[in-house]
């Protein structure tokens, strides 16, 4: 749009004529550098609009001049550059015409009274209502004094002053509609047209020519010949002020160099036409490790590395000689001997005559600089090759501008070259349908609530590929108002593809789960039953609508509950798991089962519990049978009350078998014979009740006589005489009898765990009988106090073997007892009144089972031995 002050300008003369007063009001008005700053920001952030060639502001600051009238007011939207309009050429010369304007040092400088009248004068003579004094660079066009308008710069592109540099004198445009060069100019085809330009190109003494002072006016007009020559004159004027103000700077400027070098933080150098040093600031001594004096000349170059110094002082030669600007990176030897990296600029000094006068330079240490720069790149590296290995980009939109910037790897993602930069319409396009809405309604949250969005969506690449992406973003705020949408983007095809496959595979178990023969349950982390298999259902009694969502306490015993609530629940979520945990189910009916649970947890990603499955296993016939074999025993043990003293004949075997066995059993023999002959002879007699006494004595002794014999029968099968009589013999009544062998106030410490159905096994019972009393003999001989004793019976298929554990809560076995352990005469623990050979016998009985007797483990809880008897 065309600036307020110019329309003000011109609808004020079309309305009431008066030029003067206005251009008056318009000369006062004078730029700030903020202003200036102000009216580059707006450009950036708008198109180019139609502007008179001198650039006229999109937007102008001044406020004085109120609004123009409508009839007078440019259309809203911004016209295209029409093709016929042409930017002048550059001046053969345009690069010593930039060099001698970056001579006079004045581009974007305050304004001067002198150029603001000699701008105002020109205006005032040639009766326009706009007059420029403005400079050329090499892509603006700044303006040092201004009548009429408030902008500071325009594209050169658009400016007319360019065809007056290439003039030899006053360049004239009497109506620009009628000039082709111009007529398609986009302020020529604008409400009001420009109509009128004149201008002479400013001329240095060297002929270069910086800029241009020219008016304007917005109707056809012819300049007189007294305005065409006092415009030149004061185009001549303006060149002279310029000439005058460079050589007032001149003659300040070694005083403000050496102001500026003693001050900077960076080392600065001077040297003469043969590239001497002459000068180093304090910063640039301490950089080279040298003094002042020690610089002087080629001093300097002593504090090179031997590696850099030739190329170094042929590069500074070869500038020298072409007048060239020197930039090199090398390394200097400080005082201390460390290396450090110089980055070292200098440009060339030339006189008005364009004669070398000099150097003036930088040095700075980039040491450090560098090993950052290092750091960053391959830190970069590092993050890209993440990134693209992970699948991760980042992304952003300027709210202001619309504008969307992809990382590398999102254009990955969407199959387009790395660098694409899509239109955020593209960008949302991407998107299946169904779902853009979903984006669009989190952005507009995240922007009016600053709520942050993570969302998985399908996405169609631009090949065609359809994958699913995890789309993350937030708002970013200035000063409260969002300015920007940054986020990232991850291709999760395969990890969406899983979750699927995961949730159809858990569908499939659930199916599984509900159809499986066993009893399985599950619940959550509250107790509340989830799923139960249709065995489950069927055990209990109970229909499916009747279970899921209840409470599993409503189908326990209150005791069980309870149990389960302090006990068992606290422990899974604890450990993770609980084994064979007892309780008592409610079947439909009211009857009650007796139950093992063992119970696996699940956890969330935080740790907290999710679910908890669970295993049934029903003992409610195993305690039966228990508790029929415990009745057994009872029965037993009524039995054996009367041959305690074969108990403790009994504990005492091994001495037996080892020391006396031939002594003992031979007297037994005598007294059963004299006993017998006795009896006999009281009954000839008629004394029956002393027949009877004795025939209770022979009996007594005849079961110790019996238990001898199978003592000594055992012996001598473990001596080899004789075979094994395998037979199939019932397991519970193997342990039944082994636990009845055991002295009567010790068999209810041997706590027996079946873990297998089996009820029959291939053995010499006798012999199993005796290895295994063994065990258990030695076991309660070594446990503490009441501490029960384990026995484990389970059963393998692969090869057929029963096994037999044993485990205790005794102190251990010693160390050194280890090495002989099942050697005869092996023993621990003080037990002197034993000799050894309760292991001994155990294993040789294993062996000729063609099994083994071994120790599994020991140690301060207790030790746990294994009979293993094969059934091959």
């Amino acid at each position: 749009n065309m600036a307020r002050s110019v329309s003000s300008v011109v609808c004020s003369s079309c309305e009431r004529g008066d030029l003067s007063r206005i251009l008056g009001v318009a000369s006062a008005q004078s730029l700030t550098t903020s202003a200036r700053a102000g009216a580059i920001n707006r450009i950036s952030n708008r198109r180019q609009t139609f502007s008179i060639v001198f650039s006229l502001a999109a937007q102008s600051g001044d406020a004085t001049l109120g609004e123009p009238p409508a009839q007078c007011r440019p259309p809203q939207t911004s016209p295209k550059l029409p093709p016929m309009w042409t930017s002048a050429p550059l001046s053969p010369d345009e690069d010593r015409r930039l060099a001698r304007l970056a001579e006079l040092v004045v581009m974007d400088t305050e304004p001067e009274p002198l150029f603001d009248h000699l701008t105002a004068l020109a205006a005032q003579i040639c009766g326009t209502p706009v007059a420029l004094l403005g400079l050329l660079d090499e892509r603006r066009q700044w303006f040092k004094a201004a009548v009429g308008f408030s902008r500071s710069e325009t594209p050169r592109a658009l400016t007319f002053c360019a065809y007056t540099l290439l003039a030899d004198g006053l360049f004239e445009v009497s109506d620009t509609r009628l000039d082709e060069r111009f007529a398609g100019h986009p302020d020529v085809l604008a409400q009001p047209p420009l109509r009128f330009y004149a201008g002479v190109p400013i001329c240095l003494d060297d002929g270069s020519r910086p800029g241009t002072l020219c008016v304007v006016d917005f109707r056809p007009r012819v300049l007189t010949e007294g305005q065409r020559d006092a415009l030149t004159r004061l185009a001549d004027a303006a060149a002279e002020a310029l000439l005058m103000r460079q050589r007032a700077q001149a003659s300040t400027t070694d005083d403000a160099f050496r102001v500026l070098a003693e001050t900077v933080p960076q080392g600065i150098f001077r040297t003469d036409a043969v590239g001497r040093s002459v000068y180093l600031n304090p910063v640039c001594q301490q950089l080279y490790g040298v003094s002042a004096r020690q610089a002087t000349g080629d001093g300097w170059t002593s504090v090179l590395a031997p590696e850099d110094a030739e190329a170094v002082t042929a590069q500074w030669r070869r500038c020298i000689e072409r007048r060239e600007p020197f930039e090199m990176r090398y390394r200097v030897r400080q005082a201390g001997g460390a290396w450090r990296q110089v980055w070292v600029r200098a440009r060339p000094l030339l006189t008005p005559q364009g004669d070398l006068s000099g150097y003036v330079g930088i040095a700075e240490d980039v040491t450090d600089k560098l090993s950052t720069e290092r750091e960053l790149r391959e830190s970069k590296a590092l993050l890209d090759r993440t990134n693209r290995v992970a699948g991760v980009g980042g992304w952003s939109v300027d709210l202001l501008t619309r504008e969307v910037m992809w990382s590398d790897q999102i254009c990955r993602i969407h199959d387009l070259e790395p660098g694409y930069r899509p239109t955020m319409e593209e960008a949302v396009a991407f998107f299946r349908p169904e779902v853009r809405h979903v984006i669009e309604a989190a952005v507009q949250r995240g922007i009016s609530d600053g709520e942050p969005w993570s969302l998985e969506l399908p996405l169609v690449t631009a090949t065609g590929r359809e994958i699913w992406v995890l789309a993350q973003g937030q708002v970013d705020w200035q000063d409260g108002v969002p300015v920007r949408l940054v986020g990232a983007f991850q291709d999760v095809t395969e990890h969406h593809r899983a979750a699927v496959e995961l949730e159809h595979s858990r569908q499939r178990l659930r199916a599984l789960y509900e159809s499986t023969p066993a009893l399985m349950h599950s619940v959550d982390a509250a107790g509340r039953v989830l799923s139960v298999s249709d065995r489950w259902l069927e055990w209990l009694g109970y229909r499916r609508e009747q279970v899921v969502g209840r409470m599993l306490d409503d189908f326990l015993t209150p005791e069980s509950s309870r149990q389960v609530r302090e006990v068992y629940r606290p422990a899974m979520w604890r450990d993770g798991h609980v084994d064979d945990s007892p309780l008592q189910l409610i079947c439909a009916d009211g009857r009650l089962r007796d139950v093992l649970v063992s119970a696996v947890a699940e956890f969330d990603s935080g740790g907290h519990p999710l679910r908890a499955l669970a295993l049934v296993d029903d003992i409610t016939e195993d305690l039966k049978r228990r508790a029929e074999l415990a009745h057994e025993q009872r029965v037993r043990r009524q039995t054996e009350r009367h041959v305690q003293e074969l108990d403790q004949l009994l504990r005492e075997r091994s001495e037996m078998l080892d020391v006396l066995a031939h002594e003992v059993r031979q007297p037994l023999n005598n007294a059963s014979a004299a006993l017998q002959g006795a009896a006999a002879s009281l009954a000839g007699r008629g004394e029956r009740e002393a027949q009877e006494r004795l025939m209770r004595a022979q009996s007594v002794l005849g079961q110790v006589l019996a238990g001898v014999d199978n003592t000594l029968a055992a012996a001598s099968l473990l001596a080899g005489v004789g075979g094994l009589a395998r037979l199939d013999t019932d397991i519970d009544t193997l342990i039944a009898v082994t636990i009845a062998d055991l002295p009567r106030g010790q068999r209810d410490r041997v706590v027996v765990h079946r873990h297998t159905a089996t009820s029959m096994a291939l053995m010499d019972m006798s012999l199993m009988r005796l290895a295994l009393r063994n065990l258990l003999s030695n076991a309660l001989k070594y446990t503490p106090g009441i501490s029960p004793v384990t026995l484990h019976v389970m059963d393998f298929d692969e090869p057929a073997a029963l096994q037999f554990d044993v485990a205790d809560g005794g102190p251990g076995i010693p160390r050194e007892l280890l090495p002989r352990l099942f050697t005869r005469g092996a023993r621990g623990g003080g037990h002197e009144s034993a000799h050894g050979l309760g292991l001994y016998i155990a294993r040789r009985v294993m062996n000729l089972h063609g099994g083994s007797a071994e120790l599994v483990r020991t140690g301060p809880l207790g030790t746990v031995m294994r009979l293993t008897l094969p059934q091959q």
